[in-house]
């Protein structure tokens, strides 16, 4: 009979384990299909909660879409914008790519040096042609940009450069100013495009003191910012104070915009050293001379009253740090900011309308077939899409606002089950240990 008891204990004992098995793994389970389940569950999502979506509307069908960044993006996603989504009427996720504003392009460049070949004085404007000398024979000559050697003395002149094929026949291509003056100089002159004039002519207007330029060189550079359809203007926040001989404004950045230049209005002639500082006060350098300048003349102006970082800051704020020595403050009449903004290009569909979703700082950034299809997309027409209302996402009930991270959703619960159950296994396996004795 104590045989039978036993028997009959360890039976219900073995019927308990396995009711509990049962709960742990649910019906038809198994732990390795467990842990892939909760695996997947992270890879789609990437963890936490999206906090606020945006509608996209796009005004007709296309294959691809650009959508432009804007304020209220950057000032409640992620900062490096990991947590972006897009997704179509249905919640499924459209793939994307991302651009920068600040994106170059550089496919040549050449230097072209040139011979004066003619001179002479028309009224009080001087006339000089110089001959491009080309880089070999039988290659086309080609520059957008025209560097002057300047005269030893301080000056200004309005000058006009004209084009020709021969020497012969010219083309007005543009009007500009070159000086030599309080240590501020320009001695180039940016055409609109590349030519291929292999004569140019330099007009150096009202120049009876007779003023050379002996030298000219061409330069031809494909490198551009292709950033125009990428900058935007605000007036930020500011603060404005004199500490001493300096002048310090402190500009507000809380949006973390990608800040490319800071643009002075202002009043009176001056000419002052700047130095650039981030939030955390490190010097920044700039373009340029680090110097802001504006000298008013009889009939012209000469002036550089903005201030550019050589990459675009998205501090949190910035502070600009102007030394006056024993001169005034400058007279500051206005302050804006050029800020750079991302675009997100994504196919077009029929489920539409589209959303943004972001402000998870959880998430991961995503990984989409679709950068590699980037360089045959950029030549396709992409229609402009534009940014809804921002709206808050509704929390998920398996998500309760402070709740911790591993209580939220059904694997937490699982997750205390489980510790329940094997607590319980436990108990049992002790308590048959007692009854072999």
């Amino acid at each position: 009979m104590r045989l039978l008891s036993k028997t009959g204990r360890r039976a219900r004992a073995a019927v308990l384990l396995a009711v509990l098995g049962g709960l742990i793994l649910g019906p038809g389970a198994s732990p390795a299909h467990s842990a892939a389940a909760a695996s997947g569950g992270a890879e789609k999502t990437g963890g936490g909660q999206w906090k606020l979506s945006r509608e996209i509307s796009v005004p007709e069908a296309a294959p691809y879409y650009e959508l432009y960044l804007d304020e209220a993006v950057y000032r409640s996603a992620a900062e490096d914008l990991r947590d972006l989504r897009i997704q179509d009427s249905t919640g499924a996720p459209v793939p994307y790519y991302m651009e920068s504003g600040a994106e170059t392009v550089e496919e040549h460049s050449a230097v072209y040096s040139s011979a004066l070949t003619h001179k002479a004085v028309k009224g009080t404007d001087t006339l000089l042609d110089y001959q491009i000398k080309p880089l070999a024979e039988h290659v086309d000559i080609q520059g957008n940009r025209l560097v002057f050697e300047l005269p030893a003395d301080s000056f200004l002149k309005h000058v006009e450069v004209w084009g020709g094929y021969d020497g012969q026949a010219w083309e007005l291509l543009g009007t500009g100013d070159l000086y030599a003056t309080n240590g501020l100089s320009a001695d180039s002159i940016t055409l609109e495009r590349s030519y291929k004039f292999g004569y140019y002519r330099l007009v150096v207007k009202n120049n009876p003191e007779g003023l050379e330029f002996p030298g000219l060189t061409l330069v031809d550079s494909s490198r551009e910012w292709s950033t125009a359809a990428f900058m935007r203007q605000k007036t930020p926040q500011t603060e404005i104070k004199q500490v001493e001989n300096r002048t310090e404004i402190m500009i507000s950045n809380t949006d973390r915009l990608k800040i490319g230049k800071v643009m002075l209005g202002s009043t009176g002639n001056f000419l002052r050293r700047y130095e650039l500082y981030d939030s955390a006060g490190i010097k920044l350098p700039v373009t340029g001379s680090g110097e802001l300048y504006r000298l008013d003349f009889k009939d012209t102006r000469i002036s550089r009253t903005e201030i550019q970082p050589v990459v675009p800051a998205a501090s949190d704020s910035l502070r600009v740090v102007i030394y006056n020595l024993d001169d005034a403050p400058i007279s500051i009449t206005d302050l804006k900011i050029e800020y750079l903004v991302d675009r997100l290009v994504f196919a077009g569909g029929e489920k539409t309308p589209y959303s943004l979703l972001y402000g998870n700082t959880l998430a991961t950034a995503p990984q989409y077939d679709i950068i590699n299809f980037k360089d045959r997309i950029s030549g396709e027409k992409l229609v402009q899409a534009a940014l809804g209302a921002e709206t808050p996402v509704p929390v998920t009930a398996g998500d309760p606002p402070g709740t911790s991270w591993w209580l939220q959703g059904r694997w937490g619960f699982n997750a205390i089950i489980i510790a329940v159950s094997l607590l319980l296994i436990l108990i049992v396996a002790r308590k048959l240990g007692r009854t072999k004795e």
